[in-house]
């Protein structure tokens, strides 16, 4: 997760320096939409909103509908808005640990709400003692049926409690929540900044969870009834682990279910590249860390995305995917207003980007012909959001869609029919101002472009001021400006329309000064620090008497927030993280800075601002930047692969850290470096081949010491026996040999050191041999890198050749089985001791292909071969007849389908699951497997050659492959004895 608060100050302050000095980057306040379309703030005066989820309401028998919308607040309040009305008291508070991305994250409705009024929460569990790990926790409440906007008293049910969190890494905690078209509760997690728990099975970090949402037994452990026995790693976890359902995630901040189809997308915010819409599917790994983003060519056991955009380059580009949603709206209540986008949005899966403002459109069933990874289509739908930085998208009730703005703390309706004129999404706010203070009014619209601005003062225009969304009055004064009222009118080509009056008060009050008196300036951290903060205000004097006003403050007067910041301010991805949340009523205190961000240009912004007794405020800050070091990776001997925190790169590799960060550096064990295979000894450190170091005070090198494995060869001969005839006992045959971990080996016969045949480098090698080969001679493949003597240590190995007077015949078919059936293959034999052969097909004598002399010869087929037919080698040296007597070799081609019936296979019950029959054949083997997903899937069904058909249960998905395999004499279930493949459509019944 990745999400930050604008200033906190309410609107009364008169001053706003704090915010505007890069914290929240100034941009034009218009959204530009599609025509037709229109945005407009629908619920505020939230604090810290991190996600939302409209109520499953019944529509009513008469009236109008009311839509409830329930937001979580990280601090762990959960706000109810009807028809974007807030409603006084929270559904429900818990007390969450608010620290970083931690809090009440997530939530969602029973799919059978109305009648059981259930609502799951996710939240982070607050710790009596903040150095203790804590850890995330799913609960259940009840709504009260007498007041359905409130919580049940003591209804909390813990269905679910995750593993433990890093204590100094308060980032990656996924958490979002849906039903799924099974009945069953899926849950995101992140892997809390710690990569290797995405590939484990040992964490429910980094993953996507399914379960039961079944209540945890008392002791605090969860009854095995709550992960559901199909779950792909059921077998091979315990406990909490048997809910995993996807992995190799990092922060799986949002996904979704789309209705009809059941088609889960996944949205996982990255890291140094690549944002990820992946489509979710049982035991799909997602790469990370081993990969992010596309890979190309795919990786076998890695899913790609759908989609990917990057941070610094393409479109579109940004920095964190945090909103995710399906345009499949429910229908509306009977007698609401026909709203909804056009039907060509239908179906479309709309995302957002954290930082840079924007939303796009994926069609999630075309693919673009253009890209190089097979993404789908995607086009941009909203633009130059104004409010700042946005998470989490959903469709409303109201077919409309909706989005949350961390900076404003609220939530914005986009919505559809609207007027092709402007319409106001923000109204200017009254503001209360001290004499000779700027006073600025703002607002946010949207409509076609181009947008114009007109303000005026007391319904008249303002002379000079600019066509902008904003207008700042710099020096108002009590006699003057005390009361004025201040509007835009806002127009385009199409129309007009006129904002409310904001009302000026100017005082002759002046607001507080106030001053952050630790930590000093320039100060500088490392990781882990504990620092204190400290500050005090003294309020400002009357601006007309000269009189005092209050003075010092009071401790309450005083609010105090940090925030975590990524990135330059001018890197176009920089943002924050929360930190530590708006607290009043203090002078000071200490904090830890660990926020967990490996990045290196990482650092902190304190904030204090001071409220007077007249409602006047001004805000200050400080800010504490990182103390870095150089960390260089390096290996013996130089060149192979490290890793950092999982991700792979080749030595020496740099970077620079935050000193005292705790990193994780590795590196796989075995490497090959120019034919040469490398083991893993010992680290500089003497760490493990994989540990955790803490970035160090000055440049440090830490260096992966790799041994050279023994040199590896083979050598063989073919034909070996040598068929001779010409009475000398000597004959000629064709040497193949192959090292590895050389650079130069030589084949010598008769010794290590006897006579040299032939001298190579690394690699694989043939040569034929002169007419001097008898029984028992023997070849000796010598490893003589870097001047290794010829003797029997330095051997890789040997061969004895032989000499026989009997016929020796060899054919083979490639391909075999054939690309397509009927097709073309290739015939390839071989005869010794022969003066003629014939290639007949079908039988000893059935049609002849074509003939040769002896020895080695080729020939292809035309287009007409079939799986099943045999071709026989004759041999018809002197006239010997076409039987089976002078068959000396044969090959029969092999073959097999495979298909579903029905295919699509539709279904009525919302489940997006359907049963199967499969019909299969093959020839020309002797026993195959049906299996599922993969080549060494799960096992359904075993055969002999020939037809037959078998049914499945209700289980098969959509997009659901199974492989008929030839495991034949033993045969290994990799692709390459794969006979056909058929795939299963699956659609809801129309």
């Amino acid at each position: 997760m990745k999400f930050s608060f604008r200033c906190f100050a309410p609107a009364s302050i008169i001053f706003f320096f704090a915010c505007l000095y890069g914290l929240v980057p100034v941009v034009s306040a218009q959204t530009i939409l599609p025509d037709g379309f229109a945005e407009k703030q629908y619920a505020t005066n939230l604090s810290g909103p991190t996600a939302m989820a409209f109520a499953p309401d019944p529509c009513p028998s008469s009236g109008t509908p009311v839509h409830r919308l329930f937001v979580c607040e990280q601090a762990g309040r959960l706000r109810v808005f009807r028809n974007g009305v807030l409603q006084p008291k929270p559904f429900l508070t818990v007390s969450a640990d608010t620290r970083g991305e931690r809090g009440l994250d997530g939530i969602c409705f029973d799919p059978n709400f109305t009648t059981n009024h259930y609502v799951y929460v996710y939240y982070t569990v607050l710790q009596a003692d903040p150095t203790l790990p804590t850890h995330n926790r799913l609960s259940r409440f009840t709504a009260d049926p007498a007041n359905p906007d409130v919580a049940l008293a003591g209804s909390e049910t813990r269905i679910m409690e995750m593993d433990d969190l890093n204590p100094t890494s308060y980032i990656h905690n996924g958490s979002a929540l849906h039903f799924g078209p099974d009945g069953k509760l899926y849950v995101s997690v992140g892997e809390n900044g710690k990569s290797s728990n995405s590939q484990s099975l040992n964490t429910v970090l980094g993953k996507i969870l399914r379960i039961n949402p079944i209540p945890e037994n008392p002791d605090g452990t969860n009854p095995e009834a709550t992960f559901p026995t199909d779950n792909p790693f059921y077998s091979k976890t315990t406990g909490r682990n048997r809910a995993i359902y996807n992995l190799g995630l990092r922060n799986p901040f949002t996904f979704n279910f789309q209705p009809g189809t059941g088609r889960m997308f996944i949205d996982d915010v990255g890291s140094y590249i690549w944002e990820e819409i992946n489509e979710g599917v049982k035991g799909g790994n997602y790469g990370w860390p081993t990969y992010e983003g596309p890979v190309e060519p795919p990786v076998p056991g890695f899913i790609n995305p759908i989609f990917a955009y990057q941070h610094f380059s393409g479109t579109p580009m940004g920095c964190a995917i945090t909103g995710g949603a399906f345009y499949n709206p429910p229908p509306l209540c009977s007698g609401e207003p026909p709203f909804g986008f056009p039907s060509s949005y239908v179906g479309q899966y709309f995302f957002m980007d954290y930082c840079n403002r924007w939303i796009y459109t994926l069609d999630p069933n075309q693919l673009d012909p253009a890209s190089p990874y097979g993404f789908h289509k995607f086009k941009i739908f909203a633009s130059n959001i104004p409010h700042g930085l946005n998470i989490y998208l959903t469709v409303g009730p109201d077919r409309n869609l909706y989005y949350i703005c961390r900076d404003t703390a609220s939530v914005y309706q986009i919505r559809y029919p609207a007027s092709l004129a402007p319409t106001i999404g923000t109204q200017p706010a009254d503001q209360l101002v001290g004499q000779g203070w700027p006073a600025t009014f703002s607002v946010d619209a949207s409509g076609v472009p181009t947008l114009h601005y007109r303000w005026q003062r007391n319904d008249i225009d303002i002379s000079g001021a600019a066509d902008s969304p904003s207008y700042t009055l710099q020096s108002p004064q009590v006699a003057t400006d005390n009361g004025a009222k201040f509007r835009c009118v806002v127009s385009n080509s199409y129309g007009s329309t006129t904002t409310r009056e904001a009302l000026l008060s100017v005082t002759t009050k002046q607001p507080p000064i106030p001053t952050i008196t630790s930590p000093p300036p320039n100060t500088y951290y490392r990781a882990g620090d504990v620092i204190s903060f400290a500050g005090s205000a003294v309020d400002g004097m009357d601006a007309v008497t000269g009189q005092p006003q209050d003075g010092v403050l009071a401790p309450s007067a005083l609010t105090w927030e940090i925030l975590f910041e990524h990135h330059a301010l001018t890197n176009p991805n920089h943002h924050t993280h929360p930190f530590f949340l708006p607290t009043s009523g203090i002078t000071g205190g200490t904090i830890t800075l660990n926020f967990g961000e490996t990045d290196p240009d990482v650092w902190y912004r304190i904030f204090l601002t001071a409220k007077d007794s007249y409602g006047l405020s001004q805000t200050t800050f400080r800010d504490i930047k990182p103390a870095h070091a150089q960390v260089s990776l390096a290996t013996n001997p130089t060149g192979l692969k490290v890793k950092l925190d999982g991700s792979s790169h080749t030595s020496l590799f740099q970077f620079w850290g935050v000193i005292k960060m705790k990193r994780t550096i590795g590196v796989d064990s075995p490497q090959v470096l120019n034919g040469s295979t490398y083991d893993f000894d010992s680290w500089s450190d003497n760490g493990a081949r994989s540990h955790d170091i803490s970035t160090p005070e000055t440049a440090t090198t830490y260096v992966a010491n790799f041994l050279k494995r023994p040199a590896l060869g083979t050598i063989t001969a073919n034909p070996n026996p040598i068929q001779v005839t010409n009475g000398t006992g000597t004959g000629v045959t064709n040497v193949f040999w192959s090292s590895a971990n050389t650079t130069v080996v030589e084949v010598h016969h008769d010794s290590p050191s006897g006579p040299l045949f032939a001298r190579t480098a690394s690699g694989s090698f043939s040569l034929p041999t002169g007419n001097w080969v008898q029984e028992g001679t023997k070849l000796f493949l010598q490893d003589v890198s870097n001047g290794h003597p010829l003797t029997s240590a330095f051997t890789l190995d040997s061969v004895t050749l032989h000499v026989t007077t009997a016929a020796i015949a060899s054919i083979t078919a490639d391909p075999n089985p054939l690309f397509s059936d009927p097709g073309q293959t290739n015939l390839y034999w071989t005869s010794y001791g022969t003066s003629n052969v014939e290639v007949h097909v079908n039988s000893p004598g059935g049609n002849k292909i074509t003939g040769s002399g002896p020895g080695s010869f080729s020939a292809k087929t035309g287009q007409w071969a079939r799986a099943g037919m045999t071709f026989y080698l004759q041999n018809t040296s002197n006239g010997l007849p076409l039987t089976a007597a002078n068959t000396i070799a044969k090959v029969t081609l092999i073959g097999g389908t495979i298909s579903i019936s029905p295919n699509p296979i539709y279904v009525s019950d919302g489940s997006g699951l359907g049963v199967a029959t499969l019909n299969a054949t093959s020839t020309g083997t002797s026993a195959v497997q049906v299996r599922v997903d993969s080549p060494s899937g799960n096992l359904l069904y075993s055969s002999g050659p020939g037809p037959f058909s078998i049914t499945t249960g209700k289980w098969v998905q959509n997009g659901q492959k199974f492989y008929l395999q030839d495991v034949s004499d033993g045969k290994p279930l990799t692709s390459a004895n794969t006979l056909a493949v058929a795939t299963a459509v699956v659609r809801p019944a129309p």
